[in-house]
């Protein structure tokens, strides 16, 4: 138990200026015992910080949970038509937010939401069920019915979060090698990624499973009008000195962390000025005229680049070769066109840089 937190904490990631990480431990009762269950839960609440979904369908074993961590606020999982007041009450009695589960029964589970609204409790959730295998086309099907009912279709109580279960996958594995299974529970929560699904239950902690589900779920929910940038200036790598070479990138961040691990795992001591595009890429930026070579000559004065190197030659990006005559105009300095990749900068400064 202590070791799967430990990894579930430890789980993070560097992706271009964003750190990835896992977002909650969920507590699932297997026995139905509501010691042991009460027993899980204290001892997880005591070695995380992490928020805790409390998995049963007994109202009795998730109420033991909560005495357990009575402070946590967990998300109470679930709410069924068999279940609904009991697990009202608790949410309503710890301030909690309570998952409504009808599988496979989209009518039900809006049904069940507006009772429990009605009943006090507005922090919903909504589980339309996880069928992995021959019932997968229902659960993409529904969990598009739900968005698609609530964006188009003027329900407003089909608008709640939704919860997908990949690890439903592990349920009636029969002789399936474990790869096997964790494999399809990597893909089955990847299609909920991309079917709107706000909340994924896993069971597997295996990297190459977690990371490109991470990375995907990083990449739709980004805001695609407002361009990942870093922030401009000048970037050190190792312990450059008077003779050391100085490049230039944008502050797109895809571009700058490419360049900056290309030039950090060379180990090379080097300059890299980054300048000010509005999140521009090279060959975008020239294009678009938002990296020009204004922009490049103030960097240069800006960041101070001429009082750290005794030579004036600037390293440009291949792909942006087309304004190096206005930048050694403009700047006074002497422009050596760079590879058009940055992998191959390393070689670059082996066959040509001379200070």
């Amino acid at each position: 138990m202590l070791e799967r937190i430990k990894k579930t904490e430890k789980f993070s990631y560097e992706y271009i200026g964003y750190t990835l990480k896992l977002d909650m431990i969920a507590v699932r009762s297997t026995s139905g015992d509501t010691e042991k269950f009460k027993a899980a839960v204290k001892k997880i609440a005591e070695n995380t910080t992490l928020p805790l979904i409390l998995c049963s369908t007994n109202a009795n074993v998730l109420e033991a949970g909560l005495m357990a961590a009575p402070n946590a606020r967990p998300l109470l999982y679930a709410a069924t038509k068999e279940n609904w007041k009991d697990v009202a009450e608790l949410g309503l009695m710890y301030k909690c937010p309570v998952v409504v589960s009808a599988p496979n029964d989209l009518g039900l589970l809006v049904s069940l939401a507006k009772t429990m609204i009605a009943y006090g409790v507005e922090d919903l959730v909504l589980d339309p069920g996880t069928f992995p295998d021959d019932g997968l086309p229902d659960t993409i099907n529904n969990f598009t019915m739900l968005r698609k009912a609530a964006c188009k279709g003027g329900e407003e109580l089909a608008g709640f979060p939704l919860l997908g279960v990949p690890m439903a996958a592990w349920v009636g594995k029969g002789d399936a090698a474990e790869e096997i299974v964790k494999w399809r529970e990597a893909y089955l929560a990847g299609m909920l990624t991309t079917r709107y699904a706000d909340v994924l239950i896993m069971h597997g902690l295996d990297g190459w499973s977690l990371l490109p589900n991470a990375v995907l779920r990083q990449n739709i929910y980004t805001d695609p009008r407002k361009p990942v940038a870093v922030d401009p200036g000048l970037k050190v790598f190792g312990t450059p000195d008077e003779k050391s070479p100085v490049f230039f990138t944008t502050n797109f961040a895809l571009t700058y962390y490419t360049v900056a691990s290309d030039i950090e795992s060379s180990k090379m001591n080097a300059y890299l000025i980054v300048v000010e595009t509005e999140g521009s890429a090279v060959d975008s930026g020239v294009a678009g005229r938002k990296l020009t070579a204004d922009k490049v000559a103030e960097a240069l004065k800006a960041t101070g680049i001429e009082s750290k190197v005794k030579h004036r030659k600037l390293i440009i990006p291949g792909k942006a070769s087309r304004i190096s005559g206005e930048i050694e105009e403009l700047s006074g300095w002497k422009v050596q066109v760079g590879p058009r990749d940055s992998s191959e900068i390393p070689k670059y400064i082996i066959d040509k840089w001379q200070p």
